[in-house]
């Protein structure tokens, strides 16, 4: 149990896993990231969050977990289309919650650099 009520339990948040892409990676044409290309990606860390949260509610509070200097116009939310990651587009930003987003489905929010 938490000593602040207003913080959720540790068995409440999910961890989401957070990834820096390196430049070569992107297929501009289809907007996607081929997965094959995942080993060449840079972890930058694991946050806990609330699996209720959406992605837009998240980018909003992305300086809380990442710091001041992350800068959430350059977050792309990835989500697994067959053989590729598509970025999710900002219309669903605000429909889609975290949990889709937590394991035991393998997707994955990166930050382009």
């Amino acid at each position: 149990m938490s000593l602040n009520p207003s913080r959720p339990s540790s068995s409440e948040l999910v961890e989401l896993h957070v990834f820096y892409v390196p430049e070569g990676s992107w297929n501009y044409k289809l907007n996607t990231i081929s997965i094959e290309v995942i080993n060449k990606f840079i972890s930058a860390g694991f946050i806990r969050v609330s699996p209720q949260l959406t992605l837009q509610a998240l980018r909003e509070r992305l300086g809380e977990f990442l710091g001041v200097d992350a800068v959430a116009e350059k977050f792309l939310f990835l989500k697994c289309i067959g053989n590729n990651l598509a970025v999710v587009k900002e219309k669903q930003e605000s429909e889609l919650k975290l949990k889709a987003f937590a394991p035991p489905y393998v997707c994955v929010i990166i930050l382009n650099l």
